[in-house]
């Protein structure tokens, strides 16, 4: 397979105008005005997650695959193929690598155009999905977004994955809000000059990640989590290889927990696990099984839904995770339901 690479091999200078004239401030509105022609929305380029135009970040634990996954959303986008089940807008895609070496790179593409539903081995996407490699480049992002604008004039990009944002952090703390607000400042800025959609990477901080918020998982200042305007986190599963996925969207409503598991070059649906079993340090917090959700809870007797929550409820699982608990088993065709009553499938 054939990888078009539109890299620069000149070292990036710190040459920038740090104080160029801002742009000027829109012009206050009257809403009578506003409502009268009101903005349309940009196209969603992963249905349900993210708009042209906007940022996402994706957090993880070190190690969790994120780079296999940018890689593969990459793809998508540049086929107009699904990810993670969510359909995907096909548009021109730049990975920029700070990370992996080029021939490290080449395979992992090669291994996942590999994997792709009907393909052959070969992405028959060239034309839609560009890299730029600057591994052995990194920079302060204030620096180095002329540079990034200069070479992304060329083509129209509707998504642009930096992979990781630390390589970009130049002398800014990850700690500290200030500073990473001014980083996020930047990325919207490079969202608002090419019109593309702006994806990072992002790592956990140490510790039980299951012990805070799906949002408060990533390391560092807060501005982590408020700027972007679509999160979606990986949490290890206590299945070996999966992880929880959960997302938070400021532009459209969050998704349900689900779970994807990883298959060498891909992390695939896993529709059967139960999102809400994640990996604790101490298994006295482990979450009920299914398992032993179907032994303890599910008989071959239709039973009331209501009947089953309140013998949940001893097992100190809530109303809501039991339906997630029913719906999920019942799609993966374990149990049967019909008129609010629950049993086992007969084998």
């Amino acid at each position: 397979m054939e990888i078009k690479t539109f890299a620069t091999t000149e070292q990036v200078e710190p040459a920038v105008d740090l104080g160029a004239v801002a742009p000027p401030l829109p012009d206050i509105l009257r809403l009578v005005d506003f409502v009268a022609n009101p903005p349309v929305a940009p196209p969603q380029i992963i249905e349900g997650i993210l708009h042209q135009g906007c940022k996402m970040i994706l957090g993880g634990t070190s190690k969790s695959n994120k780079s296999w996954c940018l890689l593969d959303l990459a793809l998508s986008v540049a086929s107009g193929q699904p990810w993670w089940g969510r359909r995907c807008t096909k548009l021109p895609v730049v990975y920029i690598n700070f990370e992996l070496q080029p021939w490290a790179l080449a395979e992992r593409i090669h291994a996942l155009c590999a994997a792709r539903p009907g393909a052959s081995g070969t992405c028959q996407f060239q034309e839609n999905f560009h890299l730029w490699n600057l591994r052995g480049h990194n920079a302060d992002i204030s620096l180095l977004r002329p540079k990034l604008e200069e070479q992304l004039a060329k083509f129209n990009f509707g998504l642009i994955i930096l992979d990781p944002a630390y390589k970009v952090l130049g002398n800014r703390d990850e700690n500290a809000n200030g500073e990473i607000a001014s980083l996020m400042n930047e990325f919207e800025a490079l969202a608002q000059k090419t019109g593309a959609a702006i994806v990072v990477a992002h790592h956990f901080a140490k510790g039980d990640s299951t012990a805070k918020s799906a949002l408060d998982r990533m390391s560092g200042a807060g501005a982590w989590a408020r700027d972007p305007d679509s999160i979606v986190v990986l949490t290890p599963h206590e299945e070996e290889n999966c992880f929880t996925v959960s997302s938070i969207l400021r532009n459209l409503p969050c998704l349900p927990e689900f779970v994807v598991a990883w298959d060498f070059p891909l992390m695939r649906l896993a529709k059967e696990l139960n999102p809400d079993a994640l990996r604790r340090p101490q298994a006295k917090n482990k979450v009920c099984s299914d398992k032993e959700f179907l032994e303890q809870l599910i008989t071959s007797t239709p039973t009331a839904r209501a009947a089953i929550v309140a013998k949940a409820a001893e097992m100190a699982i809530s109303a809501a995770t039991t339906d997630r608990y029913l719906k999920r088993l019942a799609e993966a065709g374990l149990i049967a339901c019909g008129s609010g009553l629950y049993w086992l499938k007969a084998d």
